[in-house]
C-alpha cells in the first residue's frame, strides 16, 4: 500500500493516482456507545456497574470478549469484498491513557488497534484512527463516553496538554504505516459546550468559539507534525462537524476537512420521496420535500462544501447513514433516502464512510441476531430503555412514553420562564429530553442491565459474547446490493 496525500480536491497515492476513500465506520469496538452494543448509558459508568455485580475479573473479561468479537478478520473482509475502500475506526482514550495515570500509555490498547491496522493492510483497506473519546470530552453527548454531559475539554489546558501528548505518541506508533490513511482530530466537535447540552448553547442556538476552536485545531496539527509528517490530517467542523463558516484557511499540508450528515429522511419514518414536517425524530424544525434534488440541494448548502470548494481541498462525510427499526413497511423507504444519498455524494465526488458497521438492529452493514443469546438476555432492559426513550438516538421510532412526561414537563417550563421566547419548543424539549432521558435514565438502567449477567460464569461469558462474532450476525441484505453499487461507481 502507498501513502496517501492531498492534491487540491482530491486525496492520491504516492505515486498520483486519485483514489475515494468510502466505506464505513466502526463504532462500538474501542468506544462502545449504547445503541450499537446493546447497553444504557456510557460504557465508562457501565464497565463500574458491571465490576461491582460480576467482579473485577469477570467485568473485564465481559467487555474484551465483546471487542475481541465485535471487530475481526472476517468482518474486515467483508468490508473489502464489498468494495470498500477504507474504515473509520473509533476509540477511546481510555484504551491508551487512564485517568489516575496520565501521560503513561497502556500498551494493551496499541496492540489492538495495531493488530486491526495490520488485517487491514493485508486487505488492502485504509484506516482513518478517529479519535471518538478524548480527554475532557470533545462534546456532551454519549457517544464521547460522556458520563457528565457537559464538554471540559475546551478551556482546560490540562486536558488539551493531555490530548496532544497522546496525539503525537499515536503519530509515532503509525507514523510508518501506509495503511493509516490518516488521523481524525476528534469527533463531532462542539466547542462551546461547558456548561451542558441546554436550549442556550445547542442545536440552532449554538454559537462556535472559533478563536478557541482554531487555536486548538493548528496546535494538533503542529504537535502530530513533529512526529510525522506524511499522513493526512482530518479536521471535523465544529458543532458535530456542521460549522466551518468561521474555521481559519487551510493552513498546512494533506488536511481534510469532514462533516457529518445525518438527514430527516434517512431517519423516518414516512415515504420516501416525501414531505417531512413533524418534529418526530429530532432531525427537522421545519417541512421540507425530501427527494434526490433536495439530496443534491442540501449538499451544496452545508458549511462543509462551501468551505472545501472555497479552498479546493477535500471534503470527507465522515458520518452518514439511515435507520432501519422503523417497521418492515417503512424500511424500503429509509433504503431508498440511502441510495439517493449515497448518489449524490458520489455524483459531488465526495468521500464517505457510513454509520455504523454493526450494531444491535438500528443501522449496520450487519446487526446482531435478535435470537442471539446476548440479544435475548438484554430483551428486557432493551424495552426499558424504549419506554423510558433513555437513547436519544432511536427513541422517536416507537412509543415511548418517557418523551411524553418531557414533552409536558417543557411545556410547563416555558410557560413559566420570562426568556421562553428565546427558544423554539424543539430545541428546548430535545435537550430536556438529553437530561432527563438519556442521561438520568439510562444511568438507572444501568445496574438493571448488570443485573442480567449477574449470575454468568467466565465460560458463559465467553459464550454468550460469541453474539457478536461476524459469523452469529445477519447481514442487511437489500443495504449491502445498494452500497456495492455505490463503492463501485
Amino acid at each position: 500500500m502507498e501513502f496517501l496525500r492531498t492534491k487540491g480536491k482530491q486525496i492520491v497515492t504516492e505515486s498520483g493516482k486519485p483514489i475515494y476513500l468510502r466505506g464505513t465506520c466502526v463504532g462500538g469496538w474501542m468506544n462502545m456507545e449504547n445503541f450499537i452494543n446493546g447497553f444504557p448509558g456510557t460504557e465508562t459508568s457501565l464497565r463500574e456497574h458491571m465490576e461491582l455485580r460480576l467482579g473485577k475479573e469477570k467485568g473485564r473479561l465481559f467487555f474484551d470478549q465483546m471487542i475481541d468479537n465485535f471487530l475481526a478478520e472476517d468482518d474486515i473482509r467483508f468490508i473489502k469484498e464489498l468494495g470498500s475502500t477504507c474504515v473509520r475506526l473509533a476509540v477511546n482514550y481510555r484504551h491508551f491513557e487512564d485517568d489516575e495515570h496520565p501521560f503513561v500509555y497502556k500498551e494493551k490498547g496499541f496492540e489492538l488497534l495495531k493488530r486491526i491496522v495490520k488485517l487491514c493492510e493485508k486487505y488492502e483497506l485504509y484506516v482513518i484512527l478517529d479519535m471518538h473519546a478524548i480527554q475532557g470530552w470533545q462534546n456532551s453527548h454519549w457517544h464521547s463516553d460522556n458520563d457528565r454531559g457537559i464538554s471540559l475539554f475546551w478551556r482546560d489546558a490540562c486536558y488539551q496538554e493531555r490530548y496532544f501528548a497522546l496525539m503525537q505518541e499515536i503519530a509515532a506508533r503509525f507514523k510508518d504505516e501506509p495503511a493509516v490513511a490518516g488521523y481524525d482530530l476528534f469527533n463531532e466537535p462542539s466547542s462551546n459546550q461547558r456548561s451542558g447540552d441546554y436550549p442556550f448553547n445547542t442545536y440552532e442556538n449554538f454559537r462556535s468559539d472559533y478563536k478557541r476552536f482554531n487555536q486548538v485545531v493548528r496546535t494538533a496539527v503542529n504537535k502530530i507534525r513533529e512526529v510525522d509528517p506524511k499522513h493526512i490530517i482530518f479536521i471535523e467542523g465544529d458543532c458535530y462537524a456542521h460549522n466551518f463558516a468561521g474555521l481559519e484557511p487551510p493552513f498546512a499540508d494533506n488536511l481534510v476537512y469532514s462533516s457529518h450528515d445525518y438527514i430527516v429522511s434517512g431517519f423516518g419514518p414516512g415515504k420516501y420521496p416525501g414531505y417531512y414536517e413533524m418534529l418526530h425524530n429530532d432531525r427537522i424544525e421545519k417541512a421540507c420535500y425530501w427527494d434526490y434534488n433536495q439530496q443534491i440541494q442540501h449538499i451544496l448548502e452545508t458549511e462543509g462544501w462551501q468551505f472545501s470548494e472555497k479552498y479546493q481541498v477535500p471534503l470527507w462525510v465522515g458520518e452518514f447513514g439511515s435507520q432501519y427499526c422503523t417497521g418492515e413497511d417503512d424500511i424500503p423507504y429509509r433504503l431508498a433516502s440511502m441510495d439517493d444519498q449515497l448518489k449524490a455524494m458520489n455524483e459531488l465526488g465526495l468521500h464517505w464512510t457510513t454509520w455504523t458497521y454493526k450494531d444491535c438492529g438500528v443501522m449496520g452493514w450487519v446487526t446482531l441476531d435478535p435470537n442471539s443469546e446476548y440479544m435475548q438476555r438484554i430483551a428486557p432492559v432493551q424495552r426499558m430503555k424504549n419506554l423510558l426513550g433513555a437513547e436519544n438516538f432511536t427513541a422517536w421510532r416507537s412509543e415511548c412514553p418517557g418523551k411524553e412526561v418531557t414533552r409536558k414537563f417543557t411545556e410547563y417550563m416555558m410557560s413559566i420562564l420570562t426568556e421562553a421566547k428565546n427558544y423554539t419548543f424543539g430545541t428546548f424539549r430535545k435537550t430536556m429530553d438529553f437530561a432527563l432521558l438519556t442521561g438520568f435514565a439510562a444511568g438507572v438502567l444501568q445496574p438493571e442491565y448488570a443485573a442480567v449477567f449477574e449470575d454468568c460464569s467466565e465460560e458463559d461469558i465467553i459464550r454468550i459474547m460469541k453474539s457478536f462474532a461476524f459469523k452469529n450476525c445477519i447481514i442487511n441484505k437489500p443495504l449491502m446490493e445498494i452500497l456495492k453499487v455505490r463503492l463501485a461507481q
